[in-house]
C-alpha cells in the first residue's frame, strides 16, 4: 500500500501531539511540520525527525493530506488553500470562527472531492464510546467542562474553545433541531468570554445545560445524560462511564413510596443503587483519542467514507455556537465590558 504523505500545520501544543502520533503510523509518511515561527517548527521537526517549513504553501505539492492545528483565525485561509489543491484536511476544532467561513471550507472540500474532518476528539474518547450504545432518546443533558487558564486559544472564547466539544456530543445524540437558546457569559481576561452557560431546548423536548469555564480552579470534563430508560454519566478526563437502568418494578411504577412502612423504606434506601437503580461501571477500552481520530482520517481518505465528524456536522455545530455567542454579547455585562475596553483603547 502506498504511504500517505501528511504534513502538520501548526507546531504548538496540539501540533506537536499530532506530529508525534503520525510519526508512529506504518502507512504514513510524515513529510514535515509547518509553522511561521522558526524556533517552534524546528523544535518539533527535530524531535520527530522530519522537515520544517515556514508556510503550508511550501509543502502543498509534496503531500496528500494535512492536519491543521493552527489558531482558529487561520483555519479558513489555510484550509481553503489545502482543500482547493486536492489535499485531504483534518482541521482542529472549531472548524472556523464563523458559519460563513465554515461554509467556504465545506464547499471547497465538496468541489474538490476531498475529505474534510474536524477534530472533535471527544467523539473518540473511550468513555464516550462505551456509553453511547446505552443512550436512547435523551430527555435531559448536563455538561461541565472547566479548567485553568492555559494562555492558549486566546483568539476565541470559552464557547468555541471548550463548549464546542459538548455541543458536538449533544447534537450527535439528540438529533433534533435547537428551537430555543438562553446563554450568559463572563469575561475575565478578555477580549472573549472566559466562562459561559447555555440552556438549549430541542424540538423533540430534550433540554441541555452546558457549562464551560477556562478560569476555574477545578478541572472537569463530565456529562450526564438522562434518557427514557437509563442514566449515563461520563467522565472524559478519567475515561470512566456509569450506567443506571431502573429495575422492572420501578419501570412498571409498582412502588408507591407513600404506602411503604418504616422497615420497607429503610430496606429500599439501603439497596437503592443495587436493586432499584442499579449502578454499573461500563467497561472502557484503553485508547488514545487523538490517535484514533487520525486513524479515522486515514481510513476515510483510503476508502472514501465519511469521517465521524465531517465538515458539515461541525458547521452545523457552529450555527448553534453563534446563537449562544449572540446571547452572551447581548447581556448588560458584555456591553459594559466592550465599552470599558473601548475607553481603554482610546486612552492608550
Amino acid at each position: 500500500m502506498k504511504r500517505l504523505r501528511i504534513a502538520v500545520v501548526g507546531a504548538g501544543h496540539l501540533g506537536r501531539i499530532h506530529t508525534r502520533l503520525l510519526s508512529s503510523f506504518d502507512d504514513v509518511e510524515l513529510v514535515g511540520v509547518v509553522d511561521p515561527i522558526k524556533q517552534a517548527r524546528e523544535r518539533v521537526a527535530d524531535e520527530f525527525g522530519t522537515q520544517a517549513f515556514a508556510s503550508h504553501l511550501e509543502v502543498a505539492d509534496q503531500i496528500d493530506a494535512a492536519v491543521v492545528a493552527t489558531t482558529t483565525d487561520h483555519h479558513r485561509d489555510v484550509g481553503v488553500d489545502l482543500l482547493t489543491r486536492g489535499i485531504h484536511t483534518l482541521i482542529e476544532k472549531p472548524i472556523a470562527r464563523t458559519v460563513q467561513e465554515a461554509d467556504e471550507l465545506v464547499a471547497a472540500a465538496s468541489e474538490h472531492n476531498v475529505v474534510l474532518q474536524i477534530g472533535h476528539v471527544e467523539r473518540f474518547n473511550g468513555a464516550w464510546q462505551a456509553a453511547t450504545p446505552f443512550i436512547r432518546r435523551p430527555v435531559f443533558i448536563e455538561a461541565v467542562r472547566s479548567g485553568g487558564y492555559t494562555f492558549r486559544s486566546t483568539d476565541i472564547g470559552a464557547v468555541l474553545d471548550l463548549m464546542i466539544h459538548d455541543l458536538d456530543l449533544v447534537l450527535s445524540i439528540v438529533r433534533s433541531d435547537v428551537v430555543e437558546v438562553d446563554a450568559v457569559g463572563s469575561t475575565i481576561f478578555g477580549p472573549h468570554e472566559d466562562m459561559a452557560h447555555a440552556h438549549l431546548k430541542f424540538a423533540n423536548g430534550c433540554i441541555a445545560n452546558l457549562n464551560a469555564s477556562r478560569t476555574s480552579f477545578q478541572a472537569q470534563r463530565k456529562m450526564q445524560i438522562v434518557s427514557e430508560r437509563s442514566y449515563v454519566g461520563v467522565d472524559f478526563a478519567d475515561q470512566t462511564a456509569k450506567l443506571i437502568r431502573p429495575s422492572k418494578e420501578v419501570m412498571r411504577r409498582e412502588i408507591d413510596v407513600r404506602q411503604l412502612d418504616v422497615d420497607e423504606r429503610q430496606r429500599m434506601q439501603h439497596n437503592l443503587f443495587t436493586d432499584l437503580l442499579p449502578v454499573r461501571d461500563l467497561e472502557v477500552p484503553e485508547n488514545n483519542a487523538i490517535f484514533d481520530e487520525q486513524c479515522d482520517f486515514v481510513h476515510c481518505i483510503r476508502t472514501g467514507e465519511t469521517p465521524q465528524v465531517s465538515g458539515q456536522q461541525a458547521r452545523n455545530h457552529l450555527v448553534v455556537a453563534e446563537q449562544i455567542l449572540a446571547q452572551i454579547r447581548s447581556t448588560p455585562q458584555a456591553k459594559r465590558f466592550r465599552r470599558s475596553r473601548e475607553r481603554n483603547r482610546k486612552a492608550a
